[in-house]
Order: structure tokens, then C-alpha cells, then sequence
């Protein structure tokens, strides 16, 4: 086997693998928009957190697009960083209130953390319900449930393990 085409096919496999499940790293303090590979956002201050006044201020920065387009896209350019920098519209903060164990993320979405999931039909370990909706969202990617779950765990650390 080519040396060089080994180091690609294990590269090709660790970024498809990070793209699989992003929002899921334990020791990763990032804050994600989305499911995809390098869909996070720059932490700029933390205030509050564990409290009823959980506060995370995030920015999207350029450096933020090329880990998606380098991760996801598979596009080294600064047109994608540009264009990725365009197309992200999201706020510049998450907040929680603890106590309750509720949070808004950047898009302005509300969300309960209801507990250990009681259904052992679903993928998620936790019940997460979107306020606006009503629904508790159903562990998969496509839900938001990742995201969603790591937002919380980030503003109210020691809830959900």
C-alpha cells in the first residue's frame, strides 16, 4: 500500500468519524450550532454557570468557519470561510436558569432537561423537551438532541453526566 494514501484513508477516517458525532466530546468545552463536524463557536465569557443565571457569550469567528469548512466540507478555501461566515446567523449568547433546568441556546430556542430518558425505545439517555414544540426530542442528530444536550451541560455542569 502507498504510504501517503494510508495516511489519507486514516485521515478520511478520523474526520468521518468527528463528523459522526461532534457535539458529543466529554473533555470538549465547545459550544455547538449545529451537528456537523466543526459547527462550534468561540466561547467569550462564562458567568454564572451552575446557577440560575447561567450565562455563555460565544462568537462565530473565521477560525470557527475553516474548522467547518477544513472538518465538514472538506474545503481548505477562504471563500468557504467567507461564505460559511455569511450563511452562519446565530447569536452572540446561551443562557440557563439551573434551578429549573432550562436554557436558551443561540438561536433563541428554549429547552427543558426532564431527567433520565423513561422510554427504552429511545436513542437518548436524557429527556430533553423543546418548549416551543412540546416535544422530547428523540436522541438523533436531526433532533438537535446532541447540541441541545451539550449547551446544557456546558451551562449547568454535574446535571447531566
Amino acid at each position: 500500500m502507498n504510504s501517503s494514501f494510508g495516511h489519507l484513508a486514516l485521515a478520511c477516517s478520523v474526520v468521518v468519524g468527528a463528523a459522526a458525532f461532534p457535539a458529543f466530546a466529554a473533555e470538549d468545552h465547545s459550544i455547538y450550532y449545529g451537528s456537523r463536524a466543526g459547527m462550534h463557536l468561540t466561547t467569550v465569557s462564562k458567568t454564572g454557570i451552575g446557577t440560575a443565571n447561567a450565562v455563555i457569550v460565544v462568537k462565530h469567528t473565521p477560525k470557527d468557519a475553516k474548522a467547518y469548512c477544513v472538518g465538514y466540507e472538506m474545503d481548505n478555501s477562504m471563500a468557504c470561510v467567507k461564505r460559511t461566515m455569511a450563511e452562519v446567523k446565530v447569536g452572540d449568547r446561551v443562557t440557563g436558569n439551573c434551578r429549573k433546568r432550562t436554557w436558551t441556546d443561540m438561536y433563541g430556542q428554549s429547552y427543558a432537561f426532564e431527567g433520565p430518558m423513561k422510554s427504552m425505545d429511545s436513542m437518548a439517555d436524557y429527556a430533553v423537551r423543546d418548549m416551543k414544540s412540546g416535544e422530547i426530542l428523540d436522541g438523533s442528530s436531526a433532533s438537535g438532541y446532541g447540541v441541545a444536550l451539550t449547551i446544557f451541560q456546558q451551562l449547568c455542569p454535574g446535571i447531566a453526566k
